[in-house]
């Protein structure tokens, strides 16, 4: 995927393509490598041609583990990395690559130029901050009230594509419950034809958000 490309930029006055083109890095980075840790402060937005990040929470605390927020991948952008940036405060979650990844980076004073400059961004950048905040808070909140079997449900929504990369393992990991209970989960899912699996993918099937996620919409990024 190219920057172009990127739902952002088509909605760019033509001097902000230009300023965007002209100041963007090439950047890319093996599976493990850490793109930011919480209390970071970020010095660029990442923009994706191919692979994928993990941002995730964590306890300084021994065994209270993780909480994925979600995955990035191209097309996808970061709220944690984008309110850093163009904010210049600490960053609220830690990012990891999931797949080897290259892409693009967008320095800091660029893009704050662009919020300055640009009705077409800011205009962008409010929505995207809003919805993105919208499926954090839900996540949250499922996570700590819901039924394993909801809370399985509005992670796959949260994650904000059709077809979702990862394992059984790594779901259980993330909500905290064995394999065994998460494939269990799945299969009556995929029974029902909601989901269909694969081996380390699961795809979303139409009617997935209106059947199971009550008065929730997909958001198209």
């Amino acid at each position: 995927m190219q920057l172009q490309e990127y739902q952002f930029f088509k909605s760019l006055e033509p001097h902000a393509i230009q300023k965007v083109q002209e100041d963007a890095k090439i950047v890319s980075a093996g599976v493990g490598s850490f793109l930011y840790y919480q209390g970071d402060i970020n010095d660029g937005i990442l923009f994706l041609e191919k692979g994928s990040v993990k941002v995730f929470l964590h306890s300084d605390e021994i065994g209270k583990g993780e909480i994925t927020l979600y995955y990035i991948t191209p097309g996808e952008q970061c709220l944690v990395n984008t309110l850093s940036t163009i904010s210049q405060t600490p960053a609220t979650a830690t990012a990891i690559v999931d797949e080897s990844i290259t892409g693009w980076l967008v320095p800091t004073k660029t893009m704050q130029w662009l919020v300055e400059n640009s009705p077409a961004y800011r205009e962008f950048k409010v929505a995207f901050c809003a919805q993105r905040l919208g499926e954090i808070f839900q996540l949250v909140e499922e996570l700590r009230f819901k039924r394993m079997d909801q809370r399985v449900l509005n992670w796959l929504f949260v994650q904000g594509r059709g077809t979702i990369h990862t394992t059984h393992e790594q779901i259980a990991t993330i909500l905290g419950t064995s394999r065994e209970v998460i494939s269990r989960i799945l299969k009556n899912l995929e029974k029902e034809g909601v989901v269909s699996l694969g081996r380390g993918w699961i795809k979303l099937m139409q009617g997935f958000t209106s059947l199971h996620i009550p008065n929730q919409k997909k958001i198209t990024r």
